[in-house]
């Protein structure tokens, strides 16, 4: 099951533009099997059709995981902070994702409807005749 493409390159590139690095499809496979493993985790197997709120928002979510892994800083790995003095002048940036990890937000999880509250029920079971009680 893994492999399952929610997004492809070309999705990527209608939202994000051309993906600079040569390594931005296995990146992107790498973001389509985060939503997949969180789906499993959450309900068990995919099927398309079952979720329908999943299914409208995979490629969407798949590309902004994609776009967050590839946006990190060429040159910059493993750096979180960046400082750079002229004279009088300074700045200073923070990046988000510095090392270009795949992971799923929360945030994420919730537009693909796989955060917040679930209930969920046990049936009771009393003298099961086996003895136990």
């Amino acid at each position: 099951m893994a492999g399952v493409p929610f997004a492809t390159v070309e999705d990527y590139e209608a939202r994000y533009g051309s993906p600079a690095p040569e390594n931005a499809a296995a990146v992107i496979a790498d973001a389509n099997d985060a939503v997949l493993g969180a789906y499993l985790r959450a309900d068990g197997n995919y099927e398309q059709g079952c979720n329908p709120v999943f299914d409208l928002n995979a490629k969407a979510v798949a590309c902004a995981i994609a776009h967050r892994a590839l946006s990190a800083p060429a040159g910059y790995a493993g750096a979180s902070q960046y400082s750079q003095t002229a004279g009088p002048y300074s700045a200073s940036l923070t990046f988000a994702n510095p090392n270009g990890d795949v992971y799923i937000g929360r945030s994420e999880l919730k537009r693909l409807g796989l955060a917040g509250t679930r209930v969920h029920s046990i049936r009771p079971s009393i003298g099961g005749g086996d003895g136990a009680h």
